[in-house]
């Protein structure tokens, strides 16, 4: 990344027509941005006059944190962030076009291509991974890696005891009660493999629903996930857009006094504001709510992305009496709100405005459903995005009123189907258990459902199926009646001896991302969601010789009527 450059351009809003062009720098001069293609003759150029962002100044927490294994200060960047921003229109609609952006003596050049039209159209490919949760400390922390199912005649895993090759290697940990391995890459390695695998792909835009950073109040995890995506280990988002939704860590202060108390939630509001400069999505409407919730039409394909982040009535864990609460797969309906950690009273008291509840009948809610109707009017494709997965056998897949909640399950958002199956929604991507499932959900048993995808494996946590209790040993909870596939259980690593060093050659949880791809037919069209998972390969010394882009057996293909919907 040139010097002057805070952050390197990135790509937003994609349409036929037009594309939003983002960039940071470090002083207050004027930027130059040169954009050449069709329909613009002799190139158009435009001269920004940026704006301090003063949201993203470091904290004197954040300039003094230590941590174990990096050069104190380390990565941190130097200079003020200053915002560029233009929404370059009057293109062509499937059109390749190169742009160059001036900052000072730095130049940066890429290219980008716009949406084909929705009458003339082949093929669309796009990817979706959340929970990347990025932050310093992942340059040198591997996660735990939670034992899944082993395959048939697989030798066991490798020794967890201390003083074992991979104990010092890699190292070991003890999770829910159960000493476990740690994985083979660190958080930051398995984040730039899983990227540098979808640009290989070279798909036209990419989904993340939400989680991108450790901590939306933490400047340091938005420079860690913009270094990964437009800045030194990897610029892929200067070359396709990105559609972003608000997860639960873009509410999180992080160091910065988290979710703060009752009496101060100005950490959530900063979280929130950080996300707002960073991501300019297109109008909804209402203008409290921008950037929380849009549509993006490409091509046939229309993208809703929604804010799962706050329910109302807000609710919590402390609500329900433990003798009161449900156990087991008991399920009594889905709640009204995805998180305990602030109520809407407190966020709008430290200065908030922009919180959007998601319930039946709230603005965001109407809106939802008008996009819906006009989008089955025009025979669109459709996909959904938010963060809180409302299927998940996972850590945060139960209610408020579950004895073993997690007071973050995403069960709220399974309001949303009724609508979703009406409206023939495609499939829907969330995150939120740092997991990789599909569900499937078909209300009226007519064979035509409804597809969800827990994406949660950008390149942090690698968690597996929910147990009923509180330690590895105890057994699988299954509180998700819908489940059709989770890699921790449907994929069981193979382990062999390999040289005389057990390896894993196949299988197991691992980061990832799906990726889909639509296809045009004459009378319609084919969809196909892969399931796709980067593979560690290892020496005899556990040494990484590389990295292979392999995918699971899980691969779902839909074909789609001239309408849009999927075929019964």
């Amino acid at each position: 990344m040139d010097g002057a450059f805070r952050v390197n351009p990135y790509l937003q809003n994609p349409s036929a027509e037009s594309m939003t062009i983002t960039w940071f720098t470090t002083t207050s001069d004027p930027g130059e941005l040169e954009v050449r293609g069709p329909g613009l003759r002799g190139g158009a150029e435009f001269t920004t006059q940026p704006t301090h962002e003063t949201a993203l100044t470091y904290t004197e927490a954040e300039l003094t944190q230590e941590i174990a294994g990096l050069e104190p200060g380390s990565w941190l960047h130097e200079g003020e962030n200053y915002k560029h921003t233009v929404d370059v229109t009057g293109l062509l609609p499937g059109k390749h076009y190169t742009y160059r952006v001036r900052a000072g003596d730095a130049t940066y050049r890429a290219h980008f291509t716009t949406a084909p039209s929705a009458d003339r159209w082949n093929k669309v490919r796009f990817v979706a991974l959340s929970d990347s949760e990025t932050e310093p400390r992942g340059r040198v922390q591997r996660r735990e890696w939670a034992p899944g199912a082993l395959a048939d005649g697989s030798r066991s895993r490798p020794s967890v005891e201390p003083g074992s090759l991979w104990d010092e290697t890699f190292g070991t940990t003890v999770l829910s009660g159960v000493r476990t391995l740690r994985y083979m890459l660190t958080e930051d390695e398995g984040y730039r493999e899983n990227l540098k695998v979808i640009s290989e792909r070279d798909p036209d835009f990419v989904m993340m629903p939400g989680d991108l950073v450790q901590g939306g109040g933490y400047q340091p995890a938005w420079d860690e996930f913009f270094r990964h995506n437009a800045g030194e280990s990897g610029s892929g988002l200067s070359y396709r857009p990105i559609l972003p939704a608000i997860g639960n860590w873009e509410n999180f202060g992080a160091l910065n006094g988290g979710y703060g108390t009752p009496d101060d939630r100005s950490p959530v509001v900063r979280g929130r504001e950080k996300y707002h400069t960073y991501f300019d999505s297109p109008d909804n409407g209402t203008a409290a709510h921008r950037d929380n919730y849009y549509r993006v039409d490409y091509g046939p394909v229309t993208v809703i992305t929604l804010d799962s982040s706050n329910g109302e009535p807000d609710d919590a864990p402390g609500n329900y009496p433990d003798d009161a609460k449900a156990t087991g797969q008991e399920y009594r309906g889905p709640g009204s709100d995805t998180q305990n950690n602030y109520t809407r009273a407190e966020y709008e008291a430290a200065g908030g405005t922009d919180l959007a509840d998601f319930n039946r009948g709230s603005v965001q809610w109407q809106w939802a459903e008008e996009q819906l109707a006009d989008a089955r009017e025009q025979g669109r494709i459709v996909f959904v995005q938010f963060h809180h997965s409302a299927y998940s056998s996972g850590e945060h897949g139960l209610p408020m009123y579950h004895e073993l909640t997690s007071g973050q399950g995403g069960t709220p958002m399974r309001q949303y189907h009724e609508l979703f199956e009406a409206y023939g929604v495609t499939a829907v991507l969330s995150g939120h258990s740092e997991m990789f499932e599909r569900s499937f959900v078909d209300s009226d048993g007519d064979g035509v459902g409804v597809q969800y995808y827990d994406v949660g494996v950008a390149g942090d946590g690698l968690r597996g199926d929910r147990r009923n209790g509180a330690s590895l040993n105890d057994p699988l909870l299954k509180y998700n009646p819908y489940s059709q596939w989770t890699a921790d259980q449907s994929e069981p690593e193979r382990w062999e001896s390999v040289d005389g060093v057990l390896q894993l050659v196949e299988g197991g949880k691992h980061y990832g991302h799906l990726e889909v791809d639509v296809e045009r037919l004459r009378d319609g069209a084919r969809v196909t969601l892969t399931p796709v998972y980067v593979f560690p390969v290892l020496n005899t010394d556990y040494e990484l010789e590389r990295t292979e882009r392999r995918e699971y057996g899980d691969a779902v293909t839909l074909e789609l009527d001239a309408d849009g919907r999927v075929r019964g």
